[in-house]
């Protein structure tokens, strides 16, 4: 089975197939070219928000949920994995052959986060708030 290439690997080669330039790409999928500059030089993790990844696929024709599991987030189309616990365990078994997992617990690893069980990680009791970050005067002191 063939791996699939890293977010940015992914993203240069088909912005070169294509003869599309930073600033044109960035143009058409509304992206600042410094910033996606950094991310196809692996000096800055490729967007997190879900539409954006959905603009560049569409933008240069991949495959949404490939680029979007290549950019390291889980694809909304995979939302079952949460609420379907046989599927869960056929894709644990796919991905980590050979552990046995008990009955009672979700695999860590495709454990929903918080935000996607409605609840935050305080209101859930997994531990304590953080503070409050300070005001830009209160670092100088």
């Amino acid at each position: 089975m063939e791996r699939t290439l890293p977010f940015a690997e992914m993203v240069r080669r088909r912005m070169e197939s294509r003869g599309l330039g930073l600033r044109e790409f960035c143009r058409g999928v509304d992206l600042d070219p410094s910033f996606f500059s950094k991310v196809l030089a692996g000096k800055r993790s490729p967007p997190s928000e879900d539409d954006v990844l959905r603009r560049i696929a569409r933008f240069l024709e991949l495959d949404a949920c490939e680029l979007i599991v290549a950019a390291g987030r889980i694809p909304r189309e995979w939302d079952r994995l949460w609420t379907d616990r046989p599927l869960l365990e056929a894709v644990s078994r796919l991905c980590a052959p050979g552990i046995r997992r008990t009955e009672s617990a979700a695999p860590a690893a495709v454990r929903p986060p918080p935000r996607a069980q409605g609840l935050g990680p305080r209101a859930q009791g997994l531990g304590p708030r953080a503070p409050a970050p300070k005001a830009f005067g209160d670092e100088l002191l």
